[in-house]
């Protein structure tokens, strides 16, 4: 809003609702995260529920970061103990549109065999556009929770892919 007195500066940190804590720290982990602030062992106070507007919040938490951008956003994993989060069924394809957390990445083709020969799960093998996207690649994996977690290498300088441009804007 121009001319206000008030204005975002700055991109946080994202909650990541988890189904097991410690499995998600070490996937976390294996992304290349690190721990800023364990908080396993908290008692939350009583204004958590207030806050995000719940009756009644318990959890356990770990914020996490980058250690290449440390002023970075972070990753909050919580596991909540009350209320209980739902989460999709691994077993089965998601008939739900996903939640979707993208980092860049450099070299994304090595990433994912790395992370595949981890164990890691991924959604197909890494997408290589033929077309001038300014993108080299991206590979979606799933963290231990359902969400689909994209690993994107975007060529030098480049901010996003260049979609709109390459494939030509649609009319709506």
């Amino acid at each position: 809003m121009s001319g206000a007195d008030w204005g975002l500066t700055r991109f946080y940190h994202t909650v990541v609702n988890c189904r097991d804590l410690d499995e998600s720290v070490a996937f976390y982990r294996l992304l290349g995260f690190d721990i800023l602030n364990d908080r396993r062992n908290v008692d939350w106070p009583d204004f958590v529920a207030g806050i995000f507007g719940l009756n009644r919040a318990k959890g356990r938490g770990v914020l996490m970061v980058l250690p290449a951008d440390p002023d970075g956003p972070m990753i909050d994993l919580i596991q909540w103990l009350e209320p209980a989060a739902v989460f999709p069924d691994p077993g089965k394809t998601p008939q739900t549109v996903p939640r979707i957390i993208a980092f860049r990445t450099r070299n994304v083709h090595q990433a994912y065999e790395a992370l595949q020969a981890a164990g890691v799960v991924f959604t197909q093998l890494p997408y290589r556009p033929s077309e001038p996207l300014g993108l080299i690649g991206t590979a979606c994996c799933y963290d231990p929770n359902g969400n689909i977690i994209e690993l994107i290498e975007l060529e030098a300088g480049v901010r996003h892919s260049r979609a709109n441009e390459a494939l030509g804007e649609r009319a709506t």
